[in-house]
């Protein structure tokens, strides 16, 4: 199993100084991956909303981390393609990689906040149309196949991995093995086995559309904190886990009303426990490593860890220290 360290920072009301010292913590954990040989680093395309908000143009963070770097797979997750021109993409993308010298995959998505259609609401209805449509000629004008039409740079990989970021729908986890492409996904709407299904959906696709299961990869955001207690997990965790599904929540103004410190205490207490420890890397290495068993099982193939929900930096760098252990063990298993 690969690991990447994956970012989906959520700046509430920050200053432009605050900001710039959060981009530097970053680069400061992307140091880190690349010197413990973590397989890459994952951020997301947002827009308009705290939550994920540095990340209005992961292409130019990429090319940021594409010259701090020299090993690291430089991973956006996701684009939102129906925002876009695929030409645009294709030439942003060519240009990372080759920056990088060919570290580049890109996960994409048709989206799901309306605010987010903001500049073109008409494209919020057939957003997974435009998606599907998207990528084929993404792929196209990456290998000089649309006809009157030539992107530059070249791209340095003859062929650059995509993906298709799949939350709830079992037809896109069919369709996206059909085409041929990788698949990343979370547990923010499912369970073990909810996961189970749409990686048995997408292992049928991939065979059904004449493609090996073996060498596509299934990754899987996991949200992450390693202690040596599970009460000690909770406690550093849980206000800082609870602020930050707030923030998600935000987006779709679902962001439930408690009524006291009592009531709220206990929703922080649920929120957690949804998750932690059997549905992500909330926990103790032991735990973690059950958890990455069962997942590796069901056909996972890559964990992006999700380190930067609201917790102190020291804490961040000190539970990934915690993780290295595990890293290692799944880098020589690969290796094997």
């Amino acid at each position: 199993m690969k690991f990447s360290v994956s970012f989906f920072s959520n700046l509430n009301d920050d200053t432009p100084r605050d900001m710039q010292a959060h981009y530097e913590f970053l680069f400061e954990v992307i140091r880190f991956a690349e010197e413990h040989d973590w397989y890459g680093v994952w951020f997301p395309e947002r827009h308009y909303h705290s939550f994920g908000g540095l990340f209005s143009s992961p292409s130019v963070f990429a090319a940021a981390v594409a010259r701090e770097t020299k090993k690291l797979r430089i991973q956006v997750g996701s684009v939102i393609l129906p925002l876009h021109s695929p030409i645009r993409i294709a030439e942003e993308w060519a240009m990372v990689d080759q920056l990088s010298k060919g570290r580049v995959s890109i996960s994409c998505a048709s989206g799901w906040n309306p605010n987010d259609f903001k500049e073109n609401p008409e494209h919020f209805e057939h957003r997974k149309q435009r998606m599907w449509e998207g990528m084929t000629r993404i792929e196209d004008l990456w290998n000089d196949r649309e006809a009157g039409t030539t992107v530059f740079p070249k791209p340095y990989q003859q062929q650059i991995p995509i993906y298709v970021t799949v939350a709830s729908s079992k037809e896109t986890c069919y369709e996206a093995g059909r085409k041929g492409y990788h698949l990343l996904t979370h547990f923010i709407f499912n369970d073990m086995n909810d996961v189970k299904q749409k990686i048995d959906l997408y292992h049928a696709g991939l065979r059904d559309g004449g493609h090996s299961v073996e060498g596509k990869d299934v990754t899987i955001l996991l949200h992450t904190y390693l202690d040596h207690d599970l009460k000690v997990v909770e406690q550093i965790v849980k206000d800082a886990f609870f602020e930050y599904q707030h923030a998600f929540l935000s987006l779709a103004e679902a962001t439930p009303h408690y009524e006291s410190k009592r009531e709220e205490e206990i929703a922080k207490t649920m929120m957690l426990r949804k998750y932690s420890p059997h549905y992500s890397l909330l926990g103790t290495p032991e735990t973690c490593a059950t958890v990455l068993k069962k997942l590796e099982e069901v056909g996972v193939t890559h964990v992006a860890a999700l380190i930067d929900f609201g917790l102190e930096k020291q804490k961040i760098m000190e539970s990934l220290e915690r993780l290295v252990p595990l890293v290692k063990e799944a880098n020589a298993q690969t290796i094997l």
